[in-house]
């Protein structure tokens, strides 16, 4: 190959980027998106890109920004160009090494790293193999995730809106807007609080939409038979419906109440932040705790765990659609370009970049007309990242390179 894929500098860009909106769920609130965009530059000068999506407050996850900034800066960045590696698929095996090595070091010493090495760091991991991919792909030729996945993408995508904790009385209007503009499915976030009232409102004025709704994880197993009220609204599932710490907690409390012939959820049940490795999916299919994955990138880790764990949906009758993580086109591109796999079970959470940036990080930018997007399917991401737009929403770059 002629082309050099042997990374020479790694860009670490701490960005704040203004939302158009404020988005609530059950378990927290974002003004401002504040992320990680990584470049990768070879050594011909060629660049990829990805982003490390993780949100500044631990409410999806335990990763956060402050984490993975501090990962990267010091540990998998270095790591990295030391090792000299070429190929996305060798970061997975730098970055368990590191994290091994890590919490041998921290039982030695007091300090930051002492505080953070029991927690992973998928998101941190998906952003550098997602941008030494991009690069890659770019000077192969080839689009990452057809590349990644190993079969062609469909040429167009529906739209699908999750709309945030909105007032009640705005609920209808809003979601009128998304459907006139031809949007194809809603998700509704949710809570106790008013979650069976919100899903009703929604639901009658829509009998036909598509529509499924995201707890986000804020009812308590006491709290079953309001769940199961959903099974009223013949929703396309319940995303993340129950407040437990891992899916061995669940299956606990599933098993105890089938014993009691108490479960009566009929609704396909959605699991997002539960899974976070192949290792969670696995014990979920095995213990009946799971309909249907929602897939993103960041949170399982990068393209190729995501492809393991798309072959397993496919092996077992699991159903898997597309999630995102208002973030920016750098990564929602590659959730476009996923959702564009020929099975995914819905539309997803997938609209216009207007929607949520004035400006977003890549040209042209994600755009649906009439409820659809022509998939993007040239080199590497497909488009271009604008570095005017990084540079300008940048609160700190850090340049790591080889001697």
């Amino acid at each position: 190959m002629q082309d050099s894929l042997l990374v020479k500098r790694i860009t670490l860009h701490r960005v704040n980027i203004p939302l158009q909106f404020t988005f609530k769920t059950a378990r927290g609130t974002v003004q401002n998106r504040e992320t990680i965009i990584i470049e990768m530059e070879n050594e011909d000068g060629q660049k990829g890109y990805g982003e490390c999506v993780a949100f500044a407050d631990p409410f999806y996850t335990d990763e956060t920004v402050d984490l993975a900034w501090h990962r990267l800066v010091h540990h998998y960045g270095p790591a990295m160009l030391s090792a000299q590696i070429e190929r996305a698929k060798e970061i997975h095996d730098i970055a368990d090494f590191v994290h091994a090595a890590l919490g041998m070091m921290a039982s030695e010493r007091a300090g930051s790293e002492s505080e953070y090495q029991h927690i992973h760091s998928p998101m941190a991991v998906a952003g550098l193999e997602n941008a030494l991919l991009n690069l890659e792909c770019t000077v192969k030729g080839q689009n990452t995730v057809e590349y990644v996945m190993g079969e062609s993408l469909q040429d167009t995508i529906p739209c699908g809106v999750a709309i945030g904790d909105i007032p009640m009385d705005t609920l209808i209007d809003v979601v009128r807007t998304h459907v006139e503009q031809g949007c194809q499915r809603i998700k509704l976030k949710i809570k106790p609080e008013d979650g069976y009232e919100r899903t009703k409102l929604v639901r009658a004025a829509f009998p036909n939409i598509t529509l499924a709704v995201d707890a986000n994880r804020s009812y308590s197993f006491a709290q079953i038979d309001d769940v199961a009220l959903l099974n009223d609204f013949n929703l396309a599932c319940i995303e993340e419906p129950f407040d437990v710490s891992s899916v061995q907690t669940l299956a606990l409390l599933k098993q105890e109440t089938l014993s009691k012939g108490l479960w009566s959820i009929t609704t396909p049940i959605c699991l997002d932040e539960s899974i976070l490795t192949f290792e969670d999916l696995e014990y979920a299919v095995r213990h009946d705790l799971i309909d249907v994955l929602n897939i993103k990138i960041g949170r399982l880790g990068g393209l190729y765990p995501v492809k393991r764990i798309i072959d397993y949906c496919r092996d077992n009758d699991i159903k898997f659609w597309i999630g995102s993580m208002v973030e920016t086109g750098v990564s929602k591109m590659l959730h476009v370009q996923l959702a564009a796999l020929a099975d995914t079970y819905m539309a997803g959470d997938l609209s216009d970049s207007k929607r949520y940036f004035e400006d977003d990080l890549i040209v042209p930018d994600i755009t649906f007309t009439d409820g659809q997007m022509t998939v993007p399917k040239g080199p590497g991401l497909g488009v271009e990242v604008r570095p005017d737009v990084l540079s300008r929403y940048a609160v700190e770059t850090v340049v790591i390179e080889t001697l």
